[in-house]
Protein backbone atom coordinates (compact mmCIF):
# COMPACT_ATOMS: atom_id res chain seq x y z
CA UNK A 1 0.00 0.00 0.00
CA UNK A 2 1.34 3.41 -0.95
CA UNK A 3 -0.08 6.91 -0.31
CA UNK A 4 -3.14 5.32 1.30
CA UNK A 5 -4.23 3.50 -1.86
CA UNK A 6 -4.77 -0.23 -2.05
CA UNK A 7 -3.35 -2.07 -5.07
CA UNK A 8 -5.90 -3.15 -7.64
CA UNK A 9 -5.82 -6.81 -8.65
CA UNK A 10 -8.03 -8.76 -11.04
CA UNK A 11 -10.95 -10.42 -9.28
CA UNK A 12 -10.52 -14.18 -8.94
CA UNK A 13 -13.48 -16.29 -9.95
CA UNK A 14 -14.18 -17.17 -6.32
CA UNK A 15 -15.19 -13.61 -5.28
CA UNK A 16 -18.88 -12.69 -4.98
CA UNK A 17 -18.55 -10.11 -7.77
CA UNK A 18 -17.00 -12.71 -10.07
CA UNK A 19 -19.73 -15.22 -9.22
CA UNK A 20 -22.33 -12.61 -10.07
CA UNK A 21 -20.56 -12.01 -13.39
CA UNK A 22 -20.63 -15.76 -14.04
CA UNK A 23 -24.39 -15.96 -13.61
CA UNK A 24 -24.95 -12.79 -15.63
CA UNK A 25 -22.80 -13.85 -18.58
CA UNK A 26 -24.23 -17.38 -18.54
CA UNK A 27 -27.73 -15.92 -18.63
CA UNK A 28 -26.90 -13.59 -21.52
CA UNK A 29 -25.24 -16.28 -23.64
CA UNK A 30 -27.94 -18.84 -22.89
CA UNK A 31 -30.61 -16.30 -23.85
CA UNK A 32 -28.74 -15.53 -27.08
CA UNK A 33 -28.71 -19.22 -27.99
CA UNK A 34 -32.27 -20.23 -26.99
CA UNK A 35 -34.33 -17.05 -27.57
CA UNK A 36 -35.75 -18.23 -30.89
CA UNK A 37 -36.88 -21.49 -29.31
CA UNK A 38 -38.67 -19.44 -26.65
CA UNK A 39 -40.36 -17.27 -29.27
CA UNK A 40 -41.35 -20.37 -31.25
CA UNK A 41 -42.89 -21.88 -28.11
CA UNK A 42 -44.91 -18.68 -27.57
CA UNK A 43 -45.99 -18.64 -31.22
CA UNK A 44 -47.12 -22.27 -31.06
CA UNK A 45 -49.41 -21.51 -28.12
CA UNK A 46 -51.06 -18.47 -29.66
CA UNK A 47 -48.80 -15.51 -28.83
CA UNK A 48 -48.02 -14.57 -32.42
CA UNK A 49 -44.50 -13.41 -33.13
CA UNK A 50 -43.17 -11.21 -35.92
CA UNK A 51 -39.93 -9.77 -37.24
CA UNK A 52 -40.41 -6.84 -34.87
CA UNK A 53 -40.72 -9.15 -31.85
CA UNK A 54 -37.55 -11.01 -32.86
CA UNK A 55 -35.70 -7.71 -33.29
CA UNK A 56 -36.89 -6.40 -29.94
CA UNK A 57 -35.79 -9.62 -28.24
CA UNK A 58 -32.31 -9.35 -29.73
CA UNK A 59 -32.14 -5.69 -28.67
CA UNK A 60 -33.11 -6.61 -25.09
CA UNK A 61 -30.39 -9.27 -24.92
CA UNK A 62 -27.82 -6.72 -26.10
CA UNK A 63 -29.12 -4.19 -23.56
CA UNK A 64 -28.52 -6.82 -20.87
CA UNK A 65 -24.81 -6.58 -21.78
CA UNK A 66 -24.64 -2.89 -20.76
CA UNK A 67 -23.71 -3.43 -17.08
CA UNK A 68 -20.54 -5.17 -18.20
CA UNK A 69 -19.87 -2.96 -21.21
CA UNK A 70 -19.81 0.26 -19.16
CA UNK A 71 -17.11 -1.09 -16.88
CA UNK A 72 -14.56 -0.10 -19.47
CA UNK A 73 -15.04 1.77 -22.72
CA UNK A 74 -13.27 0.28 -25.72
CA UNK A 75 -12.09 3.27 -27.79
CA UNK A 76 -11.14 1.13 -30.79
CA UNK A 77 -14.55 -0.54 -30.96
CA UNK A 78 -16.31 2.80 -30.60
CA UNK A 79 -14.22 4.32 -33.40
CA UNK A 80 -14.89 1.34 -35.69
CA UNK A 81 -18.61 1.59 -34.91
CA UNK A 82 -18.70 5.30 -35.70
CA UNK A 83 -16.73 4.82 -38.93
CA UNK A 84 -19.12 2.05 -39.97
CA UNK A 85 -22.20 4.17 -39.24
CA UNK A 86 -20.71 7.04 -41.25
CA UNK A 87 -19.96 4.69 -44.13
CA UNK A 88 -23.45 3.18 -44.06
CA UNK A 89 -25.00 6.65 -44.10
CA UNK A 90 -22.81 7.69 -47.02
CA UNK A 91 -23.80 4.50 -48.88
CA UNK A 92 -27.47 5.22 -48.14
CA UNK A 93 -27.16 8.70 -49.65
CA UNK A 94 -25.45 7.29 -52.74
CA UNK A 95 -27.95 4.46 -53.24
CA UNK A 96 -31.03 6.32 -52.07
CA UNK A 97 -31.95 3.55 -49.64
CA UNK A 98 -30.90 2.83 -46.06
CA UNK A 99 -30.26 -0.83 -45.21
CA UNK A 100 -31.03 -1.22 -41.47
CA UNK A 101 -29.88 -4.85 -41.44
CA UNK A 102 -26.26 -3.77 -41.90
CA UNK A 103 -26.44 -1.85 -38.61
CA UNK A 104 -27.84 -4.91 -36.87
CA UNK A 105 -25.26 -7.25 -38.45
CA UNK A 106 -22.40 -5.04 -37.23
CA UNK A 107 -23.88 -4.35 -33.78
CA UNK A 108 -23.83 -8.04 -32.81
CA UNK A 109 -20.06 -8.67 -33.17
CA UNK A 110 -19.14 -5.27 -31.71
CA UNK A 111 -21.38 -5.71 -28.67
CA UNK A 112 -20.42 -9.28 -27.83
CA UNK A 113 -16.72 -8.88 -28.60
CA UNK A 114 -16.79 -5.93 -26.18
CA UNK A 115 -18.61 -8.10 -23.64
CA UNK A 116 -15.98 -10.83 -23.99
CA UNK A 117 -13.12 -8.35 -23.70
CA UNK A 118 -14.46 -6.86 -20.48
CA UNK A 119 -15.16 -10.33 -19.07
CA UNK A 120 -11.67 -11.49 -20.00
CA UNK A 121 -11.93 -14.87 -18.26
CA UNK A 122 -12.09 -17.98 -20.48
CA UNK A 123 -12.97 -20.05 -17.41
CA UNK A 124 -16.23 -18.11 -17.05
CA UNK A 125 -17.11 -18.82 -20.69
CA UNK A 126 -16.18 -22.49 -20.12
CA UNK A 127 -18.75 -22.75 -17.35
CA UNK A 128 -21.40 -20.99 -19.41
CA UNK A 129 -20.72 -23.24 -22.41
CA UNK A 130 -21.10 -26.42 -20.38
CA UNK A 131 -24.62 -25.35 -19.36
CA UNK A 132 -25.49 -24.29 -22.90
CA UNK A 133 -24.20 -27.51 -24.45
CA UNK A 134 -26.28 -29.64 -22.07
CA UNK A 135 -29.40 -27.60 -22.88
CA UNK A 136 -28.79 -27.97 -26.63
CA UNK A 137 -28.08 -31.70 -26.37
CA UNK A 138 -31.04 -32.29 -24.07
CA UNK A 139 -33.57 -30.63 -26.34
CA UNK A 140 -31.91 -32.18 -29.39
CA UNK A 141 -32.32 -35.70 -27.99
CA UNK A 142 -35.90 -34.86 -27.03
CA UNK A 143 -36.55 -33.86 -30.66
CA UNK A 144 -34.85 -37.00 -31.98
CA UNK A 145 -36.65 -39.47 -29.72
CA UNK A 146 -40.07 -37.79 -29.42
CA UNK A 147 -40.49 -35.75 -32.58
CA UNK A 148 -44.29 -35.57 -32.45
CA UNK A 149 -44.24 -34.27 -28.88
CA UNK A 150 -41.43 -31.85 -29.73
CA UNK A 151 -43.38 -30.34 -32.65
CA UNK A 152 -46.49 -29.99 -30.48
CA UNK A 153 -44.47 -27.49 -28.45
CA UNK A 154 -42.33 -26.12 -31.29
CA UNK A 155 -44.27 -25.62 -34.52
CA UNK A 156 -41.18 -24.40 -36.35
CA UNK A 157 -42.73 -24.04 -39.79
CA UNK A 158 -45.54 -21.79 -38.52
CA UNK A 159 -43.04 -19.75 -36.53
CA UNK A 160 -40.95 -19.02 -39.62
CA UNK A 161 -44.09 -18.13 -41.56
CA UNK A 162 -45.07 -15.69 -38.77
CA UNK A 163 -41.65 -14.03 -38.77
CA UNK A 164 -41.64 -13.65 -42.55
CA UNK A 165 -38.81 -16.08 -43.27
CA UNK A 166 -41.11 -18.43 -45.21
CA UNK A 167 -44.08 -17.78 -47.44
CA UNK A 168 -47.28 -19.49 -46.27
CA UNK A 169 -47.85 -22.78 -48.06
CA UNK A 170 -51.16 -22.65 -49.92
CA UNK A 171 -50.85 -25.19 -52.71
CA UNK A 172 -50.44 -28.32 -50.61
CA UNK A 173 -50.89 -29.55 -47.06
CA UNK A 174 -47.59 -29.70 -45.21
CA UNK A 175 -47.54 -32.50 -42.66
CA UNK A 176 -44.18 -31.69 -41.09
CA UNK A 177 -43.90 -28.84 -38.60
CA UNK A 178 -40.13 -28.68 -39.04
CA UNK A 179 -38.19 -26.16 -41.08
CA UNK A 180 -37.93 -26.96 -44.79
CA UNK A 181 -34.37 -28.24 -44.29
CA UNK A 182 -35.41 -30.29 -41.23
CA UNK A 183 -35.42 -33.41 -43.41
CA UNK A 184 -33.17 -34.53 -46.22
CA UNK A 185 -35.12 -34.76 -49.51
CA UNK A 186 -35.53 -38.11 -51.20
CA UNK A 187 -32.66 -38.80 -53.55
CA UNK A 188 -30.18 -36.94 -51.35
CA UNK A 189 -30.58 -38.57 -47.94
CA UNK A 190 -28.52 -38.19 -44.79
CA UNK A 191 -24.75 -38.34 -44.94
CA UNK A 192 -24.25 -39.51 -41.36
CA UNK A 193 -25.93 -42.69 -40.02
CA UNK A 194 -28.87 -42.69 -42.46
CA UNK A 195 -29.94 -46.20 -41.51
CA UNK A 196 -30.21 -45.27 -37.84
CA UNK A 197 -31.51 -41.69 -37.96
CA UNK A 198 -33.50 -41.68 -41.19
CA UNK A 199 -34.04 -38.41 -43.06
CA UNK A 200 -34.73 -36.27 -39.98
CA UNK A 201 -32.15 -33.59 -39.15
CA UNK A 202 -32.20 -32.42 -35.53
CA UNK A 203 -32.28 -28.66 -34.90
CA UNK A 204 -32.73 -28.50 -31.08
CA UNK A 205 -33.06 -24.94 -29.71
CA UNK A 206 -31.92 -23.44 -33.00
CA UNK A 207 -35.06 -24.53 -34.92
CA UNK A 208 -33.01 -25.30 -38.03
CA UNK A 209 -30.26 -27.91 -38.42
CA UNK A 210 -27.93 -25.51 -40.23
CA UNK A 211 -27.55 -23.36 -37.11
CA UNK A 212 -26.99 -26.43 -34.93
CA UNK A 213 -24.16 -27.44 -37.28
CA UNK A 214 -22.65 -23.96 -37.05
CA UNK A 215 -22.90 -24.04 -33.26
CA UNK A 216 -21.23 -27.45 -33.22
CA UNK A 217 -18.24 -26.20 -35.23
CA UNK A 218 -17.81 -23.22 -32.87
CA UNK A 219 -17.89 -25.56 -29.87
CA UNK A 220 -15.40 -27.89 -31.59
CA UNK A 221 -13.08 -24.93 -32.23
CA UNK A 222 -13.25 -24.02 -28.54
CA UNK A 223 -12.35 -27.57 -27.51
CA UNK A 224 -9.57 -28.01 -30.07
CA UNK A 225 -7.95 -24.71 -29.12
CA UNK A 226 -7.14 -25.90 -25.60
CA UNK A 227 -3.63 -26.93 -24.59
CA UNK A 228 -2.80 -30.62 -24.31
CA UNK A 229 -2.66 -30.42 -20.53
CA UNK A 230 -6.35 -29.50 -20.58
CA UNK A 231 -7.28 -32.32 -22.95
CA UNK A 232 -10.07 -33.62 -20.69
CA UNK A 233 -11.92 -30.29 -20.80
CA UNK A 234 -11.32 -30.03 -24.52
CA UNK A 235 -12.56 -33.58 -25.07
CA UNK A 236 -15.96 -32.73 -23.60
CA UNK A 237 -16.55 -29.92 -26.10
CA UNK A 238 -15.16 -31.86 -29.06
CA UNK A 239 -17.24 -34.95 -28.20
CA UNK A 240 -20.38 -32.86 -27.78
CA UNK A 241 -19.69 -31.19 -31.12
CA UNK A 242 -19.34 -34.56 -32.87
CA UNK A 243 -22.69 -35.71 -31.44
CA UNK A 244 -24.38 -32.50 -32.60
CA UNK A 245 -22.84 -32.76 -36.07
CA UNK A 246 -24.24 -36.28 -36.40
CA UNK A 247 -27.68 -35.25 -35.11
CA UNK A 248 -28.06 -32.34 -37.53
CA UNK A 249 -26.21 -34.03 -40.43
CA UNK A 250 -24.25 -30.85 -41.15
CA UNK A 251 -22.15 -31.27 -44.27
CA UNK A 252 -20.52 -27.90 -43.65
CA UNK A 253 -19.36 -29.05 -40.20
CA UNK A 254 -18.27 -32.39 -41.66
CA UNK A 255 -15.86 -30.50 -43.95
CA UNK A 256 -14.72 -27.85 -41.48
CA UNK A 257 -14.10 -30.14 -38.51
CA UNK A 258 -11.31 -32.17 -40.22
CA UNK A 259 -9.76 -28.90 -41.43
CA UNK A 260 -9.61 -27.63 -37.86
CA UNK A 261 -8.10 -30.95 -36.75
CA UNK A 262 -5.40 -30.61 -39.41
CA UNK A 263 -4.72 -27.03 -38.37
CA UNK A 264 -4.46 -28.13 -34.72
CA UNK A 265 -1.81 -30.70 -35.62
CA UNK A 266 0.15 -28.77 -38.24
CA UNK A 267 0.01 -25.11 -37.25
CA UNK A 268 1.87 -23.79 -34.21
CA UNK A 269 3.24 -20.45 -33.10
CA UNK A 270 3.53 -17.82 -35.82
CA UNK A 271 2.21 -20.29 -38.43
CA UNK A 272 -1.27 -19.83 -36.92
CA UNK A 273 -1.28 -16.34 -38.39
CA UNK A 274 -1.49 -17.90 -41.85
CA UNK A 275 -5.23 -18.12 -41.20
CA UNK A 276 -5.26 -14.37 -41.88
CA UNK A 277 -5.15 -15.30 -45.56
CA UNK A 278 -8.09 -17.73 -45.39
CA UNK A 279 -10.83 -15.44 -46.80
CA UNK A 280 -8.61 -14.24 -49.65
CA UNK A 281 -7.71 -17.81 -50.62
CA UNK A 282 -11.36 -18.83 -50.34
CA UNK A 283 -12.56 -15.94 -52.51
CA UNK A 284 -9.98 -16.93 -55.13
CA UNK A 285 -11.28 -20.51 -55.12
CA UNK A 286 -14.90 -19.30 -55.23
CA UNK A 287 -14.17 -17.18 -58.29
CA UNK A 288 -12.28 -20.06 -59.92
CA UNK A 289 -15.23 -22.43 -59.40
CA UNK A 290 -17.61 -19.75 -60.69
CA UNK A 291 -15.61 -19.27 -63.88
CA UNK A 292 -15.36 -22.99 -64.57
CA UNK A 293 -18.91 -24.02 -63.65
CA UNK A 294 -21.90 -23.45 -65.89
CA UNK A 295 -24.65 -25.42 -64.13
CA UNK A 296 -26.03 -25.10 -60.62
CA UNK A 297 -26.68 -28.03 -58.30
CA UNK A 298 -28.06 -27.88 -54.75
CA UNK A 299 -24.89 -29.22 -53.17
CA UNK A 300 -21.66 -27.92 -51.68
CA UNK A 301 -19.98 -27.17 -55.02
CA UNK A 302 -23.20 -25.71 -56.37
CA UNK A 303 -23.33 -23.23 -53.50
CA UNK A 304 -19.73 -22.22 -54.13
CA UNK A 305 -20.42 -21.77 -57.84
CA UNK A 306 -23.41 -19.58 -57.01
CA UNK A 307 -21.22 -17.37 -54.83
CA UNK A 308 -18.63 -17.18 -57.60
CA UNK A 309 -21.20 -16.11 -60.20
CA UNK A 310 -22.46 -13.37 -57.88
CA UNK A 311 -18.96 -11.98 -57.27
CA UNK A 312 -18.14 -12.04 -60.99
CA UNK A 313 -21.03 -9.62 -61.56
CA UNK A 314 -19.72 -7.03 -59.08
CA UNK A 315 -18.81 -3.56 -60.29
CA UNK A 316 -17.16 -0.70 -58.39
CA UNK A 317 -20.44 0.53 -56.90
CA UNK A 318 -21.28 -2.91 -55.49
CA UNK A 319 -17.75 -3.35 -54.16
CA UNK A 320 -18.11 -0.07 -52.26
CA UNK A 321 -21.75 -0.79 -51.22
CA UNK A 322 -22.87 2.41 -52.96
CA UNK A 323 -25.84 0.85 -54.72
CA UNK A 324 -28.84 -1.18 -53.62
CA UNK A 325 -27.86 -4.85 -53.97
CA UNK A 326 -30.12 -7.67 -55.03
CA UNK A 327 -30.96 -10.49 -52.65
CA UNK A 328 -27.95 -12.76 -52.01
CA UNK A 329 -29.52 -15.80 -50.36
CA UNK A 330 -26.69 -18.35 -50.16
CA UNK A 331 -23.91 -16.06 -51.36
CA UNK A 332 -22.14 -14.91 -48.22
CA UNK A 333 -19.25 -12.98 -49.73
CA UNK A 334 -21.59 -11.12 -52.07
CA UNK A 335 -23.98 -10.42 -49.17
CA UNK A 336 -21.16 -9.13 -46.96
CA UNK A 337 -19.35 -6.95 -49.51
CA UNK A 338 -22.52 -5.49 -51.05
CA UNK A 339 -23.86 -4.64 -47.58
CA UNK A 340 -20.72 -3.44 -45.80
CA UNK A 341 -18.44 -2.35 -48.63
CA UNK A 342 -15.00 -3.77 -49.30
CA UNK A 343 -13.09 -1.04 -47.35
CA UNK A 344 -15.09 -1.67 -44.18
CA UNK A 345 -14.78 -5.45 -44.59
CA UNK A 346 -10.99 -5.16 -44.77
CA UNK A 347 -10.90 -2.82 -41.76
CA UNK A 348 -12.94 -5.25 -39.66
CA UNK A 349 -10.95 -8.30 -40.74
CA UNK A 350 -7.52 -6.83 -40.06
CA UNK A 351 -8.73 -5.39 -36.74
CA UNK A 352 -9.29 -8.96 -35.53
CA UNK A 353 -5.69 -9.84 -36.31
CA UNK A 354 -4.23 -6.75 -34.66
CA UNK A 355 -5.41 -8.03 -31.28
CA UNK A 356 -2.47 -9.42 -29.26
CA UNK A 357 -3.59 -12.84 -28.09
CA UNK A 358 -1.70 -13.60 -24.87
CA UNK A 359 -1.25 -17.32 -25.45
CA UNK A 360 -1.32 -20.12 -27.99
CA UNK A 361 -4.86 -21.09 -27.08
CA UNK A 362 -6.22 -17.71 -28.14
CA UNK A 363 -4.23 -17.77 -31.37
CA UNK A 364 -5.54 -21.27 -32.18
CA UNK A 365 -9.16 -20.27 -31.61
CA UNK A 366 -8.74 -17.16 -33.76
CA UNK A 367 -7.28 -19.30 -36.56
CA UNK A 368 -10.15 -21.82 -36.33
CA UNK A 369 -12.72 -19.03 -36.39
CA UNK A 370 -10.97 -17.56 -39.44
CA UNK A 371 -11.53 -20.88 -41.21
CA UNK A 372 -15.16 -20.93 -40.05
CA UNK A 373 -15.83 -17.39 -41.31
CA UNK A 374 -14.07 -17.98 -44.61
CA UNK A 375 -15.95 -21.17 -45.46
CA UNK A 376 -19.39 -20.21 -44.22
CA UNK A 377 -19.35 -17.08 -46.40
CA UNK A 378 -18.71 -19.30 -49.42
CA UNK A 379 -21.87 -21.39 -49.03
CA UNK A 380 -24.32 -19.38 -46.93
CA UNK A 381 -25.77 -15.88 -47.04
CA UNK A 382 -26.28 -14.27 -43.62
CA UNK A 383 -25.60 -17.29 -41.36
CA UNK A 384 -22.43 -15.63 -40.07
CA UNK A 385 -24.61 -12.91 -38.55
CA UNK A 386 -27.27 -15.20 -37.04
CA UNK A 387 -27.69 -13.91 -33.49
CA UNK A 388 -28.03 -17.39 -31.98
CA UNK A 389 -24.47 -18.35 -32.98
CA UNK A 390 -22.74 -15.05 -33.74
CA UNK A 391 -23.20 -13.60 -30.24
CA UNK A 392 -21.54 -16.62 -28.66
CA UNK A 393 -18.67 -16.69 -31.16
CA UNK A 394 -17.63 -13.06 -30.66
CA UNK A 395 -17.90 -13.22 -26.88
CA UNK A 396 -15.65 -16.30 -26.87
CA UNK A 397 -13.07 -14.57 -29.06
CA UNK A 398 -13.08 -11.40 -26.95
CA UNK A 399 -12.63 -13.20 -23.64
CA UNK A 400 -9.50 -14.96 -24.92
CA UNK A 401 -7.70 -11.60 -24.88
CA UNK A 402 -7.71 -12.19 -21.09
CA UNK A 403 -7.69 -8.50 -20.24
CA UNK A 404 -10.75 -8.12 -17.97
CA UNK A 405 -12.23 -4.83 -16.88
CA UNK A 406 -11.31 -4.64 -13.21
CA UNK A 407 -13.42 -3.72 -10.23
CA UNK A 408 -12.32 -1.97 -7.06
CA UNK A 409 -14.35 -2.86 -3.99
CA UNK A 410 -14.78 -0.25 -1.30
CA UNK A 411 -16.82 -0.30 1.90
CA UNK A 412 -19.16 2.57 2.63
CA UNK A 413 -19.61 4.15 6.06
CA UNK A 414 -22.75 2.08 6.56
CA UNK A 415 -20.70 -1.05 6.01
CA UNK A 416 -22.16 -2.04 2.65
CA UNK A 417 -19.76 -3.18 -0.06
CA UNK A 418 -20.01 -1.53 -3.48
CA UNK A 419 -18.11 -2.26 -6.67
CA UNK A 420 -16.94 0.51 -8.96
CA UNK A 421 -15.54 0.05 -12.48
CA UNK A 422 -11.91 0.97 -12.92
CA UNK A 423 -9.94 1.10 -16.15
CA UNK A 424 -7.47 -1.67 -16.76
CA UNK A 425 -3.86 -0.46 -16.74
CA UNK A 426 -3.01 -1.84 -20.16
CA UNK A 427 -4.91 -0.85 -23.29
CA UNK A 428 -2.04 -1.55 -25.66
CA UNK A 429 -3.09 -3.47 -28.71
CA UNK A 430 -6.71 -3.90 -27.63
CA UNK A 431 -9.73 -2.42 -29.38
Amino acid sequence: MKNGHHPINPLPLATPAANQDQWWVTGILLAAVVYQAGLCLMNTFGLRTSVAVVGMTEALIMLACLPMLVRRLRPGLIIIGLLAVAYFCMAAIASGQLNPKTFRDLAIPLCFFWLGCNLGQPEAVDRALVSIVWVVLGLGLFELLMLDTYTRFFDIFSYYVSTGNLAPVTDYVRESKLQLNGTRPEGIGRTLLPGLLGSHRVSSVFLEPVSLGNFATIIAAWGLSRDLRDWRKGLFFVSAAVVMIILCDSRFALILFPLMLMARVLLHGAALNLALLAPFVTIGLVLLVGVNTSEYGDNFMGRIALSGWALLEFDVELLLALTTPRFYGDMGYAYLIAGFGLPLCLLLWFSIWLQPMPDERGRRFRAFIALYISLILAISGSSLFAFKTSALLWCMLGCLLQNPARLATRTSVAGYSTSLPLPAPNYRGNL
